[in-house]
């Protein structure tokens, strides 16, 4: 870029070097063109405005009443540690700073509301959106470009995806605002050289990463950039200050960890599932299950009736490494595969897909209208990436950090969930890039929005787009979930009759179990066999297999289910109960004989005296 462009207007020179670090005495606002204050409280006006109508649309539907999937995770355990019980008892599958946050969400209001847990989410949207236009106002006045900062905000504003995740019970609102205000603290830290915006910087990153651990590559990227800016200075000692912040969040779980299970790990025991389903020589298929029936039959695989949690965890590992190592050739064609995919506009769901409730037919179906999607900002980015990298200072940071968020996409799994990660830099270099475009007009920038736009909108796997089925079936769940049994037996049914759909386990299962409610058993039997001639030791299918077998008059297929439910792993005692007094009252007395014989537990149960 031409070097006039790095030069600040001369009317600027002073807000410029105040927002440099060459004068970290004063405040930058007390300098800002008054224009300038005025358009970045439009800005947060604007975001306090389009979420607010966005949660009044949702709330009219009945996802706002129904977590689903890891959503309907966080919310059991956020309204347990509010009740007084523990449900980690058996570790940290998942992360457990955000159930915690949520609680203590509800000791604040005095009960645990949905709403209000929206209402503080999307608050803290505005927050991020406000720390944005810090960033950039900073950004902005190193290059003589003081109205960086209002138009990054202006787009993070008009990005749906930041905005729909905070509409529902997942970690991103948090992720965001923590990240974003930790970035804010470790800016002043660099300006002012002060310990306290270090520690406080780091601790605000810290927190971001026990909600999210793919927060962690990013904290160990700002801490490396800033080592070796400052290695040869006299304040060499704040990226460790900056890096005991980090840590001090991380403690308490990590802690945990080592009390319970007697190893090393930062956060939670998921780490290892999370990266087989990205990184196998069937990652098209894994990274596509739906949650449910087709998620739990892989979880078995790591046999977790014999192995406690950090064994399962290892297990995924070593599995991932080991296919890896046996055909390396297909393991680079995974990492090239998600590569792509991880700029690609199509945004990939990893359990929730957005683009359901945003359909034409939705009330949230403007949202889907909004600009500031991936396809756009990328190729902007890249000209911002481009004209940072070549100032080679601290401002060139920014494209190390955008890096290190976007690389769990290529390392794990490909997930709008952790793209949105990238959103705030996103911005700041979109922003750049289209000032650079609009000023400056060079070749070079025009070339980089070109690969841009052809990589954002390849056309990828047909798996990543829309499933009109899959938008039917949570459709159907919902209603479910919310009682209206004849709405979600419709709907389940039209999925099913869909093309590729018609051996759906989960459309089929509660089929069964609508079937189960009115009593008719023959119709249960035939959607309960779709399940299981597919995932024959589903545990719960088994049981109500047996029973509807038992209704209808079949007693021996009851008592083959039985026995196929009690021989799935785990504490059975109870099926096996159930089973040896059918056999008695069946006259299969041997059998019965036999299953006690071999199940001491079992033979001592009262129940069979």
């Amino acid at each position: 870029m031409a070097r006039r462009f790095m030069q600040p207007p001369i009317g600027l020179a002073r807000t410029t070097a105040i927002i440099g670090g060459m004068d970290s005495r004063h405040s930058a606002t007390a300098d800002l063109p008054p224009r300038l204050r005025w358009a970045e409280g439009g800005v947060l006006l604007a975001a306090l405005a389009v979420r607010g109508i966005a949660l009044a649309d949702f709330e009219t539907t009945l996802a706002a009443e129904h977590p689903m999937v890891d959503a309907y995770t966080y919310w059991q355990q956020a309204q347990s540690l509010f009740a007084g019980r523990d449900p980690f008892a058996e570790g940290y599958y998942q992360p457990p700073a955000y159930p915690w946050l949520l609680s203590l969400w509800g000791g604040w209001f005095g009960e645990m509301s949905l709403t209000a847990v929206r209402r503080v989410q999307l608050l803290l949207g505005i927050v991020t959106t406000g720390c944005i236009l810090q960033l950039g106002r900073a950004l902005g006045m190193r290059l003589g470009l003081p109205w960086l900062g209002v138009l990054a905000g202006g787009l993070f504003v008009l990005s749906p995806t930041p905005m729909l995740f905070e509409l529902d019970v997942l970690t991103p609102a948090v992720t965001l605002a923590s990240s974003t205000a930790g970035a804010m603290a470790f800016v002043r830290a660099w300006q002012r050289e002060s310990a306290v915006w270090a520690i406080l910087g780091g601790v605000l990153v810290g927190f971001a990463c026990a909600v999210h651990p793919t927060y962690l590559l990013a904290a160990v990227a700002a801490a490396l950039a800033w080592v070796v800016h400052v290695r040869h200075t006299p304040t060499w000692w704040l990226p460790a200050l900056f890096s005991l912040g980090v840590a001090a969040p991380l403690l308490p779980t990590t802690e945990h960890n080592a009390r319970q299970f007697g190893v090393f790990e930062l956060v939670s025991h998921n780490g290892g599932l999370n990266f087989y389903l990205g990184n196998n020589p069937n990652m098209r298929e894994t990274a596509f299950l739906r949650p449910g029936l087709p998620f739990r039959k892989l979880v078995l695989e790591a046999d977790p009736a014999s192995r406690i949690l950090p064994e399962r965890n290892a297990y995924w590992w070593s599995r991932a490494r080991s296919e890896a190592m046996a055909s390396p050739v297909a393991a680079l064609a995974v990492l090239g595969a998600k590569a792509v995919w991880s700029v690609n506009d199509v945004e990939i769901p990893r359990n929730e897909d957005y683009r359901c409730r945003t359909a034409a037919d939705q009330p949230l179906h403007w949202v889907s209208r909004l600009p500031g999607r991936f396809g756009l900002l990328f190729p902007l980015a890249l000209i911002g990436a481009w004209t940072l990298v070549r100032r080679r200072d601290e401002t060139s940071w920014t494209v190390a950090i955008w890096a290190a968020l976007h690389s769990p996409m290529v390392l794990f799994l490909v997930s709008d969930r952790y793209r949105v990660a990238t959103w705030p830099v996103l911005v700041l270099l979109g922003s750049l890039g289209l000032f650079v475009l609009v000023r400056q007009r060079q070749r070079m920038a025009w070339g980089w929005l070109a690969a841009g736009l052809l990589v954002a909108w390849l056309p990828i796997d047909g798996r990543t787009a829309m499933d009109p089925a899959w938008c039917r079936y949570q459709e159907a769940n919902l209603q479910y979930m919310g009682g209206d049994r004849q709405s979600a037996k419709e709907g389940y049914t039209a999925v099913v009759a869909q093309d590729g759909w018609q051996d759906d386990m989960g459309a089929h299962y509660w089929l069964g179990r609508l079937a189960e409610s009115r009593k008719d058993w023959p119709e249960t039997i035939e959607h309960l066999d779709v399940v299981l001639r597919q995932f024959p030791d589903h545990y719960p299918t088994l049981k109500a297999r047996a029973d509807a077998s038992y209704y209808a008059g079949r007693k021996d297929e009851c008592a083959d289910h039985l026995l196929r439910a009690y021989r799935v792993p785990g504490d059975r005692t109870s099926t096996g109960v159930k089973l040896v007094k059918l056999l008695r009252r069946m006259g299969r007395d041997e059998e019965a004989r036999t299953l006690l014989a071999a199940d001491p537990k079992l033979a001592a149960h009262p129940k069979l005296q």
